[in-house]
C-alpha cells in the first residue's frame, strides 16, 4: 500500500493534506530504489556471455553464480532471475529478512546490527560459494546496504564474540557509518575485497548503495578492495573512547591487516571485475523531489548527505530551507546512546524536530528507507507544528533516547514494515504553505 496507505491512517496531523504530499514523495522514492525493477534492467542474456548495462561480460561455460547480500538482497536476487533465467547455476542469499529460496540456492537471515549466528553461517558459505567459482563461470555479487553484519567471519585471532562486542560498541557511540565499515575491514574474512580473491573467474558486482557513490564502502566491499585510508584504526577507537580487551585486539589486528593485492586464486586479474552503482539515496531523493515538483511546490534538494548528529542535522536543515519550500535531504546521521529508551536515528530527528517547530505550519518527515529505525517497529516519524505540546517532556525523551514513546503518544510514528531495498535516510522538510485542501487524496 506504500505509505499513504500504510501510515496515514494512524497519524494525527492538523495538516492532512500536506502529510499525504510527503508521504507520496516518500513512496516515489521508494519506488524508484526498488531492487528487482533495478537489477532485471541492467542483465541481458547474450550469446556467449551476459551483458551489463550494455557492456558484455564472456562467460564461456554458460554458468553464473550468484551471491546476494544486504537488505535489498531477496529482490535482487529475483530481479537476476528474470534476467538470466537458467544461466545461473548455483548461488546464495543472505538477507534480514526469510523469504522464498531460489531455485538455484538457499535464503539466509543473518542479524542487523548486531552480527548473529546467522550472519556467520551466511559468512562460511559466501567463503565456499566463492572459491567454487570456476575460470569460465562468473560471480555475480549484489550487494546492498546492512551486508556488513547480515555475513561476518573474524579473521584469525579473533572471536566471533569479538566482532559482536566491536559492532555493538561502534554503533552506539554514534561512529559514521564510513567509519564503522572501515573498522569491519580490517577484521572481517569476507570484506574489503576478500570474497572476491577467492574467485578464479570474473566478479560482477552490482550495489544499491546505503552509503554514497563508493561501491567498495557498501556492506564494507565483499567483493570490491578499498582504497588506502586516511585515518588508521586505532584513531578511530581512540576518537570515539572505544578502549578495553577487544579494542586492544582489535588494534593488534589491525597492524597486520594486508588487503587483497588484486589477484584472484590462479591469477585471475582485478581488471576483469567490474562494479556498478544501481541507486544511491540521491536516486530516491531526487524522485521525490520530481513528485513534489509536479506538485507544484518549490523543492531542493541538501548539496550534501546527511551525517554527524542527528539533532544538529536537524537544527541546519530546518535553518537552510527557505520559507514557503520544501527540503530533500538523505544520508545517514547517528545518536550516541545515552539512555535506557527506544527509539532510533530517524525518530530522534523527528522529535527533535518537532520541538524545534513547535507552534508553526511547518511539517518535518525522517524515516529510514529499510523501513526499519533503532530496535523498533517504526521506520521514523512524521512532525508538524502541533506534535509537541510540552517541550519539557519532550526534551526528556530525548536525553533518554526514547523517541519512540514519546512519537507514538503523539500520533506521529511512521510504521512501513521491511521496504526490501536500503538507501540510507530520506528527510523532508516543508515549510510551505497547506493552501489546496483538494489536491492530494488517498489512492
Amino acid at each position: 500500500m506504500g505509505l499513504v496507505g500504510d501510515c496515514f491512517p494512524s497519524l494525527r496531523t492538523d495538516h492532512p493534506v500536506a502529510t499525504q504530499r510527503l508521504l507520496k514523495a516518500a513512496d516515489a522514492a521508494l519506488e524508484a530504489v526498488e531492487p528487482i525493477g533495478l537489477v532485471r534492467s541492467v542483465l541481458a542474456v547474450t550469446d556467449g556471455g551476459v551483458t551489463v548495462n550494455g557492456h558484455f561480460c564472456s562467460v564461456p561455460s554458460g554458468r553464473v553464480v550468484v551471491l546476494a547480500v544486504g537488505k535489498a538482497a531477496l529482490g535482487m536476487s529475483r530481479g537476476a532471475s528474470e534476467a538470466l533465467g537458467g544461466m545461473i547455476a548455483r548461488g546464495l542469499v543472505i538477507s534480514d529478512q526469510d523469504g522464498p529460496a531460489p531455485e538455484w540456492g538457499r535464503t539466509i537471515v543473518g542479524g542487523h546490527p548486531i552480527p548473529d549466528e546467522g550472519s556467520l553461517r551466511g559468512a562460511e558459505q559466501a567463503i565456499r560459494l566463492a572459491r567454487g567459482v570456476g575460470p569460465d563461470e562468473i560471480l555475480l555479487a549484489l550487494v546492498s546496504g546492512g551486508g556488513s553484519a547480515l555475513m561476518e567471519a573474524p579473521v584469525e585471532g579473533l572471536g566471533f564474540s569479538d566482532l559482536q562486542n566491536l559492532n555493538d560498541r561502534l554503533v552506539r557511540s554514534g561512529v559514521p557509518i564510513e567509519k564503522i565499515n572501515q573498522v569491519r575491514r580490517v577484521v572481517s574474512k569476507v570484506k574489503g575485497g576478500k570474497l572476491a580473491a577467492l574467485s578464479r573467474g570474473p566478479v560482477i558486482t552490482l550495489v544499491i548503495s546505503d552509503v554514497g557513490d563508493d561501491p567498495a564502502v557498501v556492506a564494507s566491499g565483499p567483493t570490491v578492495p578499498a582504497g588506502p585510508s586516511s585515518t588508521p584504526v586505532g584513531e578511530i577507537l581512540d576518537r570515539y573512547s572505544i578502549k578495553g580487551r577487544t579494542a586492544e585486539k582489535i588494534r593488534q589486528t589491525a597492524t597486520h591487516h594486508q588487503p587483497p593485492d588484486g589477484t584472484g586464486r590462479a591469477g585471475r586479474r582485478a581488471d576483469q571485475d567490474m562494479a556498478r552503482i544501481l541507486a544511491t539515496a540521491e536516486t530516491a531523493g531526487e524522485a521525490a523531489i520530481r513528485h513534489l515538483q509536479s506538485e507544484g511546490l518549490s523543492v531542493a534538494s541538501h548539496p550534501h548527505p546527511l551525517f554527524g548528529d542527528a539533532e544538529k542535522a536537524v537544527r541546519k536543515a530546518l535553518a537552510d530551507t527557505p520559507e514557503g519550500s520544501v527540503r530533500i535531504l538523505s544520508g545517514e546521521t547517528t545518536v550516541k546512546v545515552r539512555g535506557k529508551g527506544r527509539g532510533g536515528r530517524n525518530q530522534h530527528a523527528a522529535l527533535a524536530a518537532g520541538l524545534a517547530i513547535s507552534g508553526t505550519d511547518y511539517r518535518f518527515l525522517a524515516f529510514g528507507t529499510d523501513g526499519v529505525d533503532g530496535p523498533t517497529d517504526a521506520a521514523g516519524g512524521m512532525v508538524d507544528g502541533a506534535t509537541v505540546c510540552d517541550p519539557a517532556q519532550a526534551r526528556e525523551h530525548l536525553r533518554n533516547n526514547d523517541s519512540y514513546t514519546y512519537l507514538e503518544a503523539a500520533g506521529a510514528l511512521l510504521r512501513t514494515g521491511r521496504t526490501g531495498t536500503n538507501v540510507a535516510d530520506l528527510w523532508i522538510v516543508d515549510k510551505s504553505q497547506d493552501d489546496n485542501p483538494e489536491r492530494i487524496v488517498i489512492s
